[in-house]
């Protein structure tokens, strides 16, 4: 689920993407159901037909009939970090962070190469719409010598567009750069 850039002054043991990250499968109470939950099939088919008529009635079933709420909120997702030595002993949460500094670009791509999307694993035209917003990057000493910058997002899911039910895919690119 990730691709990166980095500019030559990372070091390849020091920096971690997580690729193929998984995110926990919605449960019923993000989309506003209780634990009982709600069934309707995937191509729901009604027919009303009198011998007085030759029009069909067939309803169609939305997924705001089913769903209080078709938005689904994922906050503080991990997508990196970055671990560096640091010869100064002071221990000033302020002086570690000073000398380092991130440009940090982030872009989801739906396995069609849709933006701000996920794609069905074998359906493309069912998507789910998905937007991250990027966090501060936070960095934390670990010990007196090595200091970790992580970074986050949160990533907010629409499943108002999706055909199908069953797992979602996609690709974040990200682009990090140290200025």
């Amino acid at each position: 689920m990730a691709t990166s850039h980095a500019s030559p002054a990372f070091s390849a043991d020091n920096l971690k993407i997580y690729k193929n990250r998984k995110l926990d499968k919605v449960t019923l109470s993000e989309i506003g159901l209780s634990k009982s939950g709600v069934s309707a099939s995937l191509s729901p088919f009604e027919a009303d037909v009198t011998w007085n008529s030759s029009d069909v009635d067939t309803p169609e079933l939305f997924l705001e009939q089913i769903y209080t709420t078709t938005r689904i909120s994922r906050k503080n997702v991990l997508l990196w970090y970055y671990q560096f030595d640091d010869s100064d002993d002071d221990d000033d949460d302020d002086s570690f962070s000073r000398g380092r500094a991130f440009d940090v670009e982030y872009r989801i791509l739906s396995r069609s190469g849709v933006e701000n999307a996920l794609s069905h694993k074998n359906d493309s035209s069912s998507i789910i719409k998905a937007y991250l917003t990027e966090k501060p990057i936070e960095c934390e000493r670990k010990n007196k010598k090595k200091i970790r910058c992580l970074g986050r997002v949160d990533l907010d899911l629409d499943i108002s567009r999706a055909k199908k039910s069953g797992k979602y895919f996609g690709t974040i690119e990200i682009t990090i750069i140290t200025i």
